[in-house]
């Protein structure tokens, strides 16, 4: 049997963002722990730790949502109705009084520009890192955080106005 010490490594150190990334896909806490889940199955099946672990998993879960999203699509489910603000509080912190209007403001944005500032914020990826694991060039993944920080700046401000 491999040695699967790096497995449990990479989840102690990065569960919190793997399940953010999942979360960010799907906005359900229980599907996203699901495809990290079916994530971190699929990883403990490799003979030896990926060249990069961090990237590797994140690619992984990432997938692991979007196939839970596809198949959630082709059964025509709806998600059952959840209060973002809570749900985003469970998984950011715990109740602070601007997470609400900041979870709100990053519900407005797209959803390619909300899982770059997501990935970037809470994952701590490099934008390098989250082009490579979007399969996207480098300077559209800086402009899409920039224009989305200025686009959170805006509806922000005009929260507190």
């Amino acid at each position: 049997m491999p040695d699967r010490v790096w497995l449990d490594d990479l989840y102690r150190q990065h569960r919190r963002p793997l399940l953010l990334t999942a979360w960010n896909i799907l906005r359900c806490p229980s599907l996203a722990e699901d495809a990290v889940h079916s994530a971190f199955a699929r990883l403990a099946k490799l003979r030896k730790p990926p060249y990069q672990p961090k990237l590797y998993a994140f690619r992984a879960v990432r997938n692991a949502a979007l196939d839970f999203a596809r198949a959630r699509a082709r059964r025509r489910e709806e998600p059952i109705p959840t209060d973002i603000d809570r749900v985003s509080c469970e998984f950011l912190a715990d109740g602070d009084d601007s997470l609400a209007a900041v979870s709100a403001a990053l519900e407005k944005l797209d959803a390619l520009a909300r899982e770059v500032v997501e990935l970037h914020v809470h994952a701590a990826l490099t934008f390098q890192e989250i082009a490579a694991l979007l399969e996207h060039p480098l300077p559209t993944v800086a402009s899409r955080y920039r224009r989305a920080l200025e686009k959170l700046r805006e509806t922000l401000e005009v929260c507190h106005e």
